[in-house]
């Protein structure tokens, strides 16, 4: 039990009577916090007003013995998984990772590293209805410009590094068919199953980073005559882009690690359902000829400086002792990725197949998985196995022609590709940062 109730501030419209007595029975008799009821101040944006409220409590209602202090909003309900003990470990552990803010539960998270069994780093989020705030980030909130168009909680998201989120969640947001804050929450339902989806991802990520943690390192022999290995390497390629044939060539040029293959792109007219039906053509001719591994190319796949045969094809090697079905080369986007090693990342989607390594175990479930017009390659494969992982730094990425036979969006949007990869790239270096530090 914490020794000093905790100050907590509650936001409240006055008209909103049904979620105020709802909110103040959910503190009822719990004696760690100190509630106070704060009215909210009104905005014709719902946004503007929760942001002008917190400014409220930070200027007039904080006082200098305060280390902490919990602000809610009025749709907050404690979970099963509450208790005064959780709350009390999570904030210590909290201030010792110099926390400036820690989430009760989140609505979404677009990365998450595992800190304890019980506690989450977390980078953008959603869900602001239960969050300590610490004494050292009061002022850096206080002096916060905030727009129109702003979120409190991605505004807050995207100042600090040093944020948190108890797991399993100890707070969701109540449904109430209506929304003074986000209008798209006015649907039934929405809410719970936002959190509900959340929550399922950290235990993904957790369950993940057990498996791997827990299983036995196979440790490559420093021996190894990488320059004997070779790979079968198909690359697809429609005969009329003469100009992508010759750079792929260029690419492959004197890496004797890869045995090329030019395979015809079976031509549709949606493009997409061409590449899948490519990469399965493919893989009929790997099974075919009892192949233990494959790379599968498209024809706008460029390495990049980080690419190096020894360290390349050591990953290969460890990805199949660690049961991966592939493996990416790299990715427009990751979604939850984790690192699981040095060079490896696992994802639950990776976007893009410009350059991706099959390994023959997963054959039979690409030739077998239904299909139909409106198949995307990168999220079938991705939606097929969890066992799934992506190379770290890239090695590969997209070389922008100017435009795309696969995806649409590409033609529309000049350099879309380079800041995909970009962006992708730079998030798993922040993950991988934290997961150095962090996990200390």
């Amino acid at each position: 039990m914490l020794s000093i109730p905790i100050p907590t501030f509650i936001i409240n419209l006055k008209h909103r009577s049904d979620r105020r007595t709802a909110v103040t029975k959910a503190f009822q008799n719990r004696n760690e916090f100190a509630v106070q009821i704060v009215e909210a101040k009104e905005h014709k944006i719902g946004a503007v007003g929760l942001w002008e409220s917190i400014q409220h409590i930070l200027e007039h209602l904080v006082t200098d013995k305060d280390d902490f202090i919990l602000i809610c909003e009025d749709d907050h309900q404690f979970t099963t998984a509450y208790t005064a003990d959780i709350l009390q470990n999570s904030i210590k552990l909290a201030k010792e990772k110099e926390a400036d803010i820690l989430l009760g539960g989140v609505s979404w998270c677009n990365a998450a590293v595992p800190v304890t069994d019980h506690l989450f780093w977390v980078n953008k989020f959603s869900g602001l209805q239960f969050a300590i705030i610490f004494r050292k980030f009061f002022d850096v909130l206080r002096s916060l410009s905030f727009q129109e168009q702003d979120a409190a909680d991605y505004k807050i998201a995207a100042i600090t590094e040093k944020k948190f989120v108890i797991y399993p969640f100890i707070s969701i947001q109540k449904g109430y068919d209506y929304s003074d804050v986000t209008a798209k929450n006015n649907q039934v339902g929405r809410v719970e199953e936002l959190f509900a989806s959340s929550l399922a991802s950290l235990e993904a990520i957790l369950k993940v980073k057990q498996y791997y943690g827990q299983q036995s390192d196979h440790e490559i022999p420093t021996d190894t005559e990488f320059e004997t290995i070779t790979l079968p390497t198909y690359v697809i390629n429609l005969p009329e882009r003469v100009e992508r044939l010759a750079h792929i060539k260029q690419q492959f040029e004197g890496r004797m690690e890869f045995d090329l293959n030019i395979i015809e792109a079976c031509k549709q007219e949606v493009g997409a359902l061409g590449l899948w039906m490519s990469i399965r053509k493919i893989v009929a001719m790997a099974k075919e000829r009892e192949e233990d591994v494959i790379v599968i190319s498209e024809d706008d796949h460029e390495f990049t400086a980080d690419y190096s045969r020894d360290v390349f094809l050591k990953n290969v090697l460890q990805s199949f002792y660690q049961n991966a079905d592939y493996i990416s080369g790299g990715t427009g986007g990751a979604s939850l990725g984790i690192m699981i090693d040095e060079g490896r990342f696992w994802a639950s989607r990776l976007l893009s197949t410009q350059f991706i390594v099959i390994y023959s175990k997963f054959f039979d479930a690409i030739l077998e998985e239904p299909f139909d017009e409106t198949v995307l390659a990168d999220i079938k494969l991705s939606e097929m196995t969890s066992n799934k992982m992506v190379l770290y730094p890239f090695i590969s990425v997209q070389k922008d022609f100017g435009y795309s036979d696969i995806t649409a969006v590409h033609n529309e949007h000049k350099g879309i590709v380079q800041n995909l990869f970009a962006a992708a790239s730079q998030q798993l270096g922040m993950i991988k940062r934290i997961q150095q530090t962090q996990l200390l």
